[in-house]
């Protein structure tokens, strides 16, 4: 059976100048963004440096990513990624790894395939990538790959307060409908709910937040029968 998923592969960024703990945590961190997205969307890590995360609901890819970014840019002690997403159908082989985890290494389809392809030709100075097909038929709009880009333009800006403060508001315990208050984002922050919103502003959160939503809506069932 097929399916149409959002596939993000991703690799670290200079990897091999940073410890194998700093490699290690940095893994954790995106492992744990993918458990955090919902039960269904696997992790698998590859090639040292590399990764594959699938989601179910491609509407979510642009979240995903961002909360991902996000999250390693408030480390700065670790390294931080590129990631590409592949939008398209999946031929799952069933196959799990040593946790009892899918294991993505041995899935197939056009989602892995543009992936891949995306990461591959993506730019030295680009963080983002998006390829694939609509959920219906059809390539990627040309303006979602544009929103991929201009997300990768500002996300690659944020410094260490307006990343920590953007992985907060970007948390998948905080839903799209309500996010975290500016003002408990501050208390875990340790900040005056002012700065909280300084940082923000600065990171182009109203607009990205625009961004996801838009994704989302795109790429619902609805839209897609349109």
């Amino acid at each position: 059976m097929t399916r149409i998923v959002a596939i993000l592969t991703g690799d670290l960024i200079r990897s091999t100048e940073a410890s194998p703990q700093a490699v290690d945590q940095a893994m954790r961190i995106i492992r744990d963004c993918a458990a955090a997205l919902g039960p269904r969307s696997d992790f698998t890590r590859f090639r040292g440096d590399g990764w594959q995360i699938r989601l179910v609901r491609p509407g979510d890819c642009l979240w995903a990513c961002l909360l991902i970014l996000a999250r390693l840019r408030g480390a700065p002690e670790l390294p931080g990624c590129r990631i590409a997403v592949g939008i398209g159908a999946e031929y799952p082989t069933g196959a799990t790894g040593a946790t009892g985890a899918t294991d993505l290494s041995t899935a197939m389809g056009p989602a892995f395939t543009a992936s891949g392809r995306a990461l591959d030709r993506m730019k030295p100075d680009r963080l983002l990538a998006l390829d694939g097909e609509r959920p219906g038929g059809g390539g990627i709009d040309l303006f979602q790959k544009l929103a991929f880009t201009v997300a990768s333009g500002l996300a690659g800006r944020w410094t260490t307060g307006q990343a920590e403060a953007m992985a907060l508001k970007l948390d998948p315990g905080s839903p799209a409908d309500d996010r975290r208050s500016n003002e408990t984002i501050a208390g875990k922050l340790g900040i005056t709910r002012q700065a909280v919103d300084a940082r923000l502003r600065a990171a182009d959160y109203p607009l990205l937040e625009e961004m996801i939503q838009a994704f989302r809506t795109s790429f619902t069932p609805e839209a897609a029968d349109a």
